[in-house]
């Protein structure tokens, strides 16, 4: 994955629903940092985890610190489970209506699943005082592989939520989107 999606496209009912729900609940200058079109490494995020057994929205910061002081911002589903880097880390989900790839030609696309708001599994812990997350990436295949050899892993609303909910995430990876549309933004 390239490193953007989109939060909210000024289509999508559910992601809105969410704004107009944080607008209320947030205060107003954490509410005001917070992307709500186009997301890069780094941003603050609306990332739906489990908390004392009750699945909510939070805000969470993508990227968490590397091993030689620089920031990750995914991380392999094949290998992230095994790995002692991501082992403390938390499955969450992070809606959005969309997002891009560079081909190597620096063709941009956006990618979206059909109708829906698409969950992109991510991992998260604690970092100096807030919490971060990577989001998790697989092996792209078909057309999608023509732009970019990896792409995020996506559920549909429930299975992000099994997601969030697991404890053994790993086994979901299965249920995993693979209709997107591409076109080029």
């Amino acid at each position: 994955m390239c490193g953007r999606y989109i939060f909210y496209d000024e289509e999508n009912i559910d992601i809105l629903n969410l704004i107009r729900k944080a607008a209320d609940l947030l205060p107003a200058e954490l509410f005001a940092q917070i992307p709500l079109g186009e997301v890069f490494p780094g941003s603050l995020c609306f990332a739906g985890c489990l908390d004392r057994q009750k699945l909510h929205t939070e805000v969470m910061r993508w990227g968490i610190k590397g091993f030689k002081g620089g920031t990750v911002i995914n991380a392999r589903s094949e290998s992230c489970f095994s790995s002692p880097f991501f082992r403390d880390m938390i499955p969450c989900a992070l809606p959005a209506s969309g997002y891009y790839e560079w081909s190597r030609e620096k063709k941009k696309y956006l990618f979206r699943i059909p109708d829906q708001t698409m969950y992109l599994a991510g991992l998260y812990r604690q970092e100096d005082g807030e919490k971060h997350f990577v989001i998790l990436t697989e092996q792209a295949e078909g057309p999608r592989a023509e732009i970019h050899d990896r792409q995020p892993v996506i559920f549909e609303r429930s299975k992000a939520k099994a997601w969030c909910s697991s404890l053994e995430p790993m086994h979901l990876l299965e249920y995993s989107i693979q209709n997107r549309t591409i076109t080029e933004a």
